[in-house]
Order: structure tokens, then sequence, then C-alpha cells
């Protein structure tokens, strides 16, 4: 088994760097999602329901955007499963509508919607885990390291490297061992100051610099 290295989409959306950021991408990463930001910007979604920042990132990034990786970012997939692993941007159930998992009732509504026995997602930014028995229950974990129960399921919210939002300005990532069955959150920190003030410099709007500071 190789390492992997698994990006659950929006690539871009919010920051000023959007050309680099999916350059990186695509670089150094062995499966990419694409999200609803990354659909928004390339027309693949509706922008009806965007908060006013995030409609106007949205337009700012489709004017900055190289026709190549607009190319690429329409092609990528919302949700993929793979034997043992299903990864979605939002969620297994309804992937395209944006669903966010939060609570025991989203884990209700997504875990007969895919196969496999964890599946692993981003956008609503908040690390988390999702255990269900197999009786059925679901019980919610947070812990920086969890080892899975055989026969057990999982959806596991990743958190986010670009918009943390629990709290923790530091990006969020995870480690998951396919062998051993445990996955491991991890948090580094960087220059935040400086990918504020690029935010800042290209005018977009002051809050989406304000919000990186503050992990929200």
């Amino acid at each position: 088994v190789h390492d992997k290295k698994i990006c659950l989409g929006d690539l871009v959306g919010y920051g000023a760097d959007p050309n680099p950021c999916v350059n990186f991408i695509r670089e150094n990463t062995d499966l990419i999602l694409g999200g609803n930001h990354d659909y928004a910007v390339v027309g693949k979604t509706d922008t009806t329901y965007f908060n006013p920042y995030a409609y106007q990132a949205c337009i700012w990034t489709r004017q900055e955007i190289s026709e190549e990786n607009e190319t690429f970012l329409k092609s990528l997939p919302a949700i993929m499963e793979e034997e043992e692993i299903c990864w979605a941007h939002s969620s297994p159930y309804e992937p395209e509508r944006w669903h966010y998992i939060f609570s025991l009732t989203d884990g209700y509504q997504n875990f007969d919607h895919f196969n496999s026995p964890v599946c692993f997602v981003g956008h609503s930014h908040i690390p988390l885990i999702l255990e269900r028995d197999p009786k059925g229950s679901i019980e919610m974990v947070r812990k920086p390291f969890y080892e899975f129960k055989p026969e057990h399921r999982y959806i596991v919210n990743v958190g986010s490297l670009g918009q943390p939002r629990d709290g923790n300005p530091d990006p969020a990532f995870v480690i998951y061992d396919s062998e051993l069955k445990t996955v491991a959150f991890r948090r580094f920190s960087y220059d935040c100051e400086t990918a504020q003030q690029k935010i800042l410099d290209q005018e977009l709007p002051p809050y989406l610099a304000e919000r990186l500071g503050e992990g929200r």
C-alpha cells in the first residue's frame, strides 16, 4: 500500500492565490475532488445561496483563474468511492446539493448513501468523526487520534487547510492509516498575516482576511 494525498475540494474560493493553489494541488495530490466553490467559479453550480463575501470572491476568482485551471476544475467529481473508502466534498447524500455534516442527524441521513467502511468529507470545515455501530446507532467522536472498531462505519470530517472554522486558525488535515485503521487529526502553523494581506491587497472583502486569524 502506498501513501496517497487526497484533496476533498474547494481549491479556490476565498483566498487571493487561486492559480498557485490549483497548480500546487495538481502537482502534489493523487486524488482531487471538486467543491462547491470550485463548481461555482466554473459555472457548474448555483451561487444564489452564497453569502455576499463568498459571491464577491467567486466573481473575482472567475476573472483570475487561468483557462487551463478552469478546465481542470470543471473536470473534478464531487464524490468518489473506492473499495474501502468513500471521498466526498460535502456529503454522500446528494453530493452536489452541498449538504453539511455537523450532527448525529446528518449522520443518520448519510450512512446509507455509501457502501465503504469510511467516508471522508470536508465542506463544513469542522473536524469530527461520526461512528455508527452494527446496530445503526451513531455517536460523535472528537479526539485527535482514534482507532476504528471492527464492523463499525465512519464519517470523518477532515477540517480545512485554508479556512479553519472551529475557532483554531491553524490549518487542519487528517492522516488515515488504512492498515491499522487509525485516524489522526493534525494542525500546523503558517504565515497567516501574509495570506490576510494578500486578500486585502486584492480588495476582496476584509472579512475574508479577518476570519482567517480567528478560525471561523
